[in-house]
């Protein structure tokens, strides 16, 4: 059966999708905004993937002037990935091989949560958002089978910690002239449709799933959690992130968790994003 949760996420997507903003887009320049930045969301497009567990391609989701912007927010600042251990800590691990950096949120960032949060559904508190997290992927790196819902709940998700992750939005920052480097997802049914070639690399076999291909500005959504409220991680979310052969791919990483976030994690204060904290769900 679907759930609330399902049905407002899709509706919510679609309603973005339908009906873009009218306000022309003010193109950035540099790591700082101009002070007459306004947050106007690009009329992206969903495509349905599945519906149980839920996933969405979202077509369009990053506009190029917040491509340039993240990248430059991240510059230099890249670090290996870690992964989380049983005993609740972070550690280098070989089943990760690329490079990541968490960036600073400014009205730019807090565009794109905004868009990652509507959706959701639009009840979404923004104070569910882990900091956004951009991942840079050079050739032969690699982030093997996992899941993003933590499996030791225990250590990494209890009630304090802000829950489990019951969403994530993975969206390509960078992927110019890029080889290899998908998403791949070995236990959803790949598409038959010959226009998801667009987006799924079809030359794969189908018994390997499902793999997006790279493919700049655009994003994939899915939700973590089992939809009969137990709270339960759900086994078919399992991806991984291809090596790339050739090129670099930069990706961005949104995670929302059940519940909200203690501030030391959360970040900087939604403040910063300089427009009326109480608008929609923000805390």
């Amino acid at each position: 059966m679907v759930g609330p949760r399902h049905l407002a996420a899709v509706a919510a997507a679609l309603s973005l999708a339908v009906a873009a903003e009218t306000q022309d887009q003010v193109r950035l320049s540099g790591k700082q905004p101009s002070s007459d930045y306004a947050c106007t969301h690009p009329p992206y497009t969903v495509h349905l993937v599945s519906r149980s567990p839920l996933v969405m391609y979202l077509e369009g989701f990053l506009t190029a002037d917040e491509r340039v912007h993240l990248q430059h927010l991240a510059q230099g600042r890249f670090k290996h990935s870690a992964v989380h251990g049983a005993a609740g800590d972070s550690a280098i691990h070989s089943v990760r091989t690329s490079q990541s950096t968490s960036v600073e949120r400014d009205v730019v960032v807090c565009c794109i949560e905004d868009r990652a949060l509507a959706v959701q559904g639009f009840d979404t508190p923004a104070s569910h958002l882990e900091p956004i997290q951009l991942v840079k992927y050079s050739p032969t790196q690699r982030y093997h089978f996992h899941t993003d819902w933590f499996t030791d709940a225990a250590s990494h998700a209890t009630a304090a910690q802000g829950g489990n992750r019951a969403s994530s939005v993975f969206a390509y920052v960078r992927a110019a002239n890029v080889t290899g480097g998908g998403t791949n997802f070995p236990l959803l049914d790949a598409p038959r449709d010959e226009r998801w070639c667009r987006f799924v690399d079809c030359d794969e076999e189908r018994e390997r799933g499902v793999t997006f291909r790279p493919v700049e500005g655009n994003a994939v959504y899915w939700e973590n959690l089992l939809a009969d409220g137990s709270g339960r991680g759900d086994q078919r979310t399992l991806h991984a992130g291809l090596p790339v052969v050739s090129g670099e791919k930069i990706g961005m990483n949104i995670w929302t968790r059940e519940a909200p976030l203690p501030a030391d994690i959360r970040g900087g204060a939604r403040g910063s994003c300089g427009w009326d904290e109480g608008r929609g769900a923000r805390p």
